[in-house]
């Protein structure tokens, strides 16, 4: 019988936070079939934290990765903003 634990106790073990693995589990290079017990909690296998494993030693050795919002400097954004507000 296969062993099961809950996102809480895959973040713990892999040293990350609920919500980065829950941004993982979405990511499509990453495919891991969703368990979920009569709760909704989605469990995972020894086989899923592994390749979670793998996810993050590939995230880390490749870097950050950004979305293209993440490098608008804060100043442009605050200008479109109030430039934003001005025009209503």
């Amino acid at each position: 019988m296969a062993t099961y634990l809950t996102s809480g106790q895959v973040a713990r073990k892999l040293r990350i936070s609920v919500s980065t693995l829950k941004r993982w589990l979405v990511d499509p290079e990453l495919s891991i079939a969703e368990r979920r017990n009569c709760n909704g909690w989605r469990l995972f296998t020894e086989r899923d934290i592994d390749a979670l494993r793998k996810h993050k030693r590939r995230l880390k050795r490749n870097g950050k990765r950004f979305n293209e919002t993440t490098l608008i400097p804060i100043a442009a954004t605050v200008t479109n903003q109030l430039q934003a507000r001005q025009n209503v």
